[in-house]
Protein backbone atom coordinates (compact mmCIF):
# COMPACT_ATOMS: atom_id res chain seq x y z
CA UNK A 1 0.00 0.00 0.00
CA UNK A 2 1.52 3.30 -0.91
CA UNK A 3 1.35 6.20 0.96
CA UNK A 4 -1.54 7.94 -0.99
CA UNK A 5 -3.76 5.08 -0.68
CA UNK A 6 -3.11 5.00 3.33
CA UNK A 7 -3.68 9.05 3.69
CA UNK A 8 -5.95 9.62 0.93
CA UNK A 9 -9.23 8.56 2.45
CA UNK A 10 -8.75 10.54 5.56
CA UNK A 11 -7.52 13.60 3.84
CA UNK A 12 -10.64 13.83 1.81
CA UNK A 13 -12.33 13.17 5.38
CA UNK A 14 -10.79 16.62 6.43
CA UNK A 15 -11.49 18.00 2.94
CA UNK A 16 -15.07 17.11 4.28
CA UNK A 17 -15.05 19.58 7.51
CA UNK A 18 -13.23 22.18 5.07
CA UNK A 19 -16.90 22.19 3.17
CA UNK A 20 -18.75 22.12 6.37
CA UNK A 21 -17.30 25.46 7.32
CA UNK A 22 -17.48 26.88 3.62
CA UNK A 23 -21.18 25.69 3.90
CA UNK A 24 -21.79 27.22 7.01
CA UNK A 25 -20.23 30.62 6.00
CA UNK A 26 -22.56 30.47 2.87
CA UNK A 27 -26.14 29.88 4.43
CA UNK A 28 -24.59 32.67 7.28
CA UNK A 29 -25.35 35.27 4.04
CA UNK A 30 -28.50 34.12 3.51
CA UNK A 31 -31.43 36.16 4.46
CA UNK A 32 -34.68 34.72 2.95
CA UNK A 33 -36.37 37.72 1.68
CA UNK A 34 -38.76 37.97 -1.07
CA UNK A 35 -37.02 38.55 -4.28
CA UNK A 36 -33.85 37.65 -2.93
CA UNK A 37 -31.50 36.40 -5.63
CA UNK A 38 -31.49 32.51 -4.68
CA UNK A 39 -27.57 31.67 -6.57
CA UNK A 40 -26.45 32.01 -2.71
CA UNK A 41 -28.59 29.49 -1.41
CA UNK A 42 -28.08 26.84 -4.48
CA UNK A 43 -24.69 27.09 -3.79
CA UNK A 44 -25.16 26.23 -0.19
CA UNK A 45 -26.82 23.65 -0.97
CA UNK A 46 -24.51 22.32 -3.98
CA UNK A 47 -21.63 22.26 -1.39
CA UNK A 48 -23.73 20.54 0.89
CA UNK A 49 -24.02 17.65 -1.84
CA UNK A 50 -20.47 17.63 -2.46
CA UNK A 51 -19.43 17.33 0.95
CA UNK A 52 -22.32 14.56 1.81
CA UNK A 53 -20.50 12.85 -1.81
CA UNK A 54 -16.86 12.68 -0.08
CA UNK A 55 -18.89 10.68 2.63
CA UNK A 56 -19.41 7.85 0.26
CA UNK A 57 -16.01 8.58 -1.60
CA UNK A 58 -13.44 7.93 1.57
CA UNK A 59 -14.96 4.89 3.03
CA UNK A 60 -15.34 3.49 -0.21
CA UNK A 61 -11.43 4.31 -0.71
CA UNK A 62 -10.36 3.09 2.61
CA UNK A 63 -12.55 -0.17 2.19
CA UNK A 64 -10.81 -0.74 -1.61
CA UNK A 65 -7.27 -0.22 -0.55
CA UNK A 66 -7.09 -2.07 2.84
CA UNK A 67 -6.49 1.16 4.62
CA UNK A 68 -9.20 1.71 6.89
CA UNK A 69 -7.99 3.02 10.60
CA UNK A 70 -9.03 3.28 14.04
CA UNK A 71 -8.48 6.89 13.16
CA UNK A 72 -10.46 7.42 9.76
CA UNK A 73 -12.77 5.18 11.73
CA UNK A 74 -13.45 7.60 14.73
CA UNK A 75 -13.08 10.90 12.46
CA UNK A 76 -15.28 10.24 9.43
CA UNK A 77 -18.31 9.99 12.05
CA UNK A 78 -17.31 13.41 13.92
CA UNK A 79 -16.79 15.17 10.69
CA UNK A 80 -20.82 14.17 9.41
CA UNK A 81 -21.78 14.89 12.69
CA UNK A 82 -20.45 18.48 12.72
CA UNK A 83 -21.77 18.50 8.83
CA UNK A 84 -25.06 17.32 9.90
CA UNK A 85 -25.64 18.84 13.27
CA UNK A 86 -24.09 22.31 12.33
CA UNK A 87 -26.69 22.46 9.28
CA UNK A 88 -29.71 21.85 11.74
CA UNK A 89 -28.70 24.55 13.76
CA UNK A 90 -28.84 27.27 11.44
CA UNK A 91 -32.16 25.98 10.39
CA UNK A 92 -33.62 26.08 13.97
CA UNK A 93 -32.23 29.77 14.28
CA UNK A 94 -32.95 33.06 12.15
CA UNK A 95 -34.02 33.86 9.51
CA UNK A 96 -34.38 30.06 8.30
CA UNK A 97 -36.12 28.99 11.42
CA UNK A 98 -39.52 30.26 9.93
CA UNK A 99 -39.46 27.95 6.81
CA UNK A 100 -37.66 25.39 7.55
CA UNK A 101 -40.10 23.18 8.83
CA UNK A 102 -36.91 21.97 11.59
CA UNK A 103 -37.93 22.24 15.63
CA UNK A 104 -35.55 22.72 17.90
CA UNK A 105 -36.46 19.77 19.77
CA UNK A 106 -35.76 17.37 16.97
CA UNK A 107 -32.12 19.10 16.46
CA UNK A 108 -31.90 18.16 20.39
CA UNK A 109 -33.00 14.45 19.88
CA UNK A 110 -30.69 13.85 16.70
CA UNK A 111 -27.66 15.73 18.80
CA UNK A 112 -28.40 13.52 21.96
CA UNK A 113 -28.23 10.40 19.60
CA UNK A 114 -25.15 11.50 17.93
CA UNK A 115 -23.31 11.91 21.12
CA UNK A 116 -24.62 9.37 22.39
CA UNK A 117 -23.51 6.49 20.17
CA UNK A 118 -20.43 8.81 19.18
CA UNK A 119 -19.03 8.84 22.44
CA UNK A 120 -19.73 5.00 23.01
CA UNK A 121 -17.38 4.27 19.84
CA UNK A 122 -14.64 6.57 20.83
CA UNK A 123 -14.62 4.28 23.95
CA UNK A 124 -14.49 1.11 21.83
CA UNK A 125 -12.26 1.97 19.52
CA UNK A 126 -9.52 3.19 22.42
CA UNK A 127 -9.85 -0.41 23.42
CA UNK A 128 -8.29 -1.20 20.20
CA UNK A 129 -11.88 -3.10 18.91
CA UNK A 130 -13.68 -1.41 15.41
CA UNK A 131 -16.73 -0.37 15.94
CA UNK A 132 -17.74 1.44 12.47
CA UNK A 133 -21.10 2.45 11.65
CA UNK A 134 -23.20 -0.56 9.82
CA UNK A 135 -25.81 -0.33 7.33
CA UNK A 136 -28.67 1.89 9.74
CA UNK A 137 -25.63 4.55 10.86
CA UNK A 138 -25.08 4.59 6.92
CA UNK A 139 -29.26 4.84 6.14
CA UNK A 140 -29.36 7.13 8.66
CA UNK A 141 -26.45 9.70 7.36
CA UNK A 142 -28.06 9.46 3.66
CA UNK A 143 -31.60 10.07 5.07
CA UNK A 144 -30.00 13.61 6.66
CA UNK A 145 -28.36 14.40 4.11
CA UNK A 146 -31.15 14.59 2.00
CA UNK A 147 -33.42 16.23 4.82
CA UNK A 148 -30.61 19.04 5.43
CA UNK A 149 -30.55 20.27 1.79
CA UNK A 150 -34.64 19.85 1.09
CA UNK A 151 -35.43 21.72 4.69
CA UNK A 152 -32.88 24.43 3.99
CA UNK A 153 -34.14 25.18 0.33
CA UNK A 154 -37.46 25.29 1.81
CA UNK A 155 -36.72 27.91 4.04
CA UNK A 156 -34.31 29.81 1.81
CA UNK A 157 -35.24 29.33 -2.14
CA UNK A 158 -38.13 31.12 -2.70
CA UNK A 159 -39.58 28.90 -5.43
CA UNK A 160 -39.04 26.54 -3.18
CA UNK A 161 -40.72 28.01 -0.36
CA UNK A 162 -43.66 29.08 -2.16
CA UNK A 163 -44.38 25.74 -3.44
CA UNK A 164 -47.12 22.99 -1.93
CA UNK A 165 -45.54 20.03 -2.57
CA UNK A 166 -42.13 21.12 -1.90
CA UNK A 167 -43.38 21.90 1.36
CA UNK A 168 -44.80 18.53 2.01
CA UNK A 169 -41.80 16.73 0.59
CA UNK A 170 -39.32 18.60 3.28
CA UNK A 171 -41.68 17.98 5.89
CA UNK A 172 -41.77 14.43 5.38
CA UNK A 173 -38.08 14.68 5.13
CA UNK A 174 -37.88 16.07 8.70
CA UNK A 175 -39.76 13.69 10.13
CA UNK A 176 -38.64 10.29 8.36
CA UNK A 177 -34.76 12.38 9.57
CA UNK A 178 -36.05 12.49 13.10
CA UNK A 179 -37.82 8.58 13.24
CA UNK A 180 -34.85 7.15 11.04
CA UNK A 181 -31.86 8.89 14.05
CA UNK A 182 -33.77 7.51 17.10
CA UNK A 183 -34.10 4.12 15.11
CA UNK A 184 -30.76 3.52 13.65
CA UNK A 185 -29.53 4.54 17.86
CA UNK A 186 -30.71 0.83 19.35
CA UNK A 187 -28.62 -1.32 16.77
CA UNK A 188 -25.42 0.75 17.61
CA UNK A 189 -25.80 0.81 21.16
CA UNK A 190 -26.90 -3.02 21.55
CA UNK A 191 -23.76 -3.66 18.73
CA UNK A 192 -21.88 -1.11 21.68
CA UNK A 193 -23.61 -2.82 24.86
CA UNK A 194 -22.35 -6.46 23.11
CA UNK A 195 -18.54 -5.57 22.89
CA UNK A 196 -18.25 -3.93 25.85
CA UNK A 197 -19.47 -6.94 27.63
CA UNK A 198 -16.71 -9.11 25.55
CA UNK A 199 -14.33 -6.57 26.13
CA UNK A 200 -14.95 -7.15 30.09
CA UNK A 201 -14.48 -10.88 29.71
CA UNK A 202 -11.26 -10.31 27.79
CA UNK A 203 -10.31 -8.32 31.03
CA UNK A 204 -11.69 -11.27 32.89
CA UNK A 205 -10.20 -14.33 31.64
Amino acid sequence: MSALQRSLPNAITLGRLVLAVVFFVIISGVQCTPGEDPSRAWLAVWVFIIAAVTDVLDGYLARKWGSVSPFGRVLDPVVDKVLVIGGLVFLVAPPLAHNSGVLPWMVVVVIGREVLVTSVRAVIESSGSAFGADWTGKVKMLVQCVAVPVCFGNAAIESRRNSPDFNTFAAIMVWLMVIVTVVSGVPAMVRAVRSMQALSGKRAA
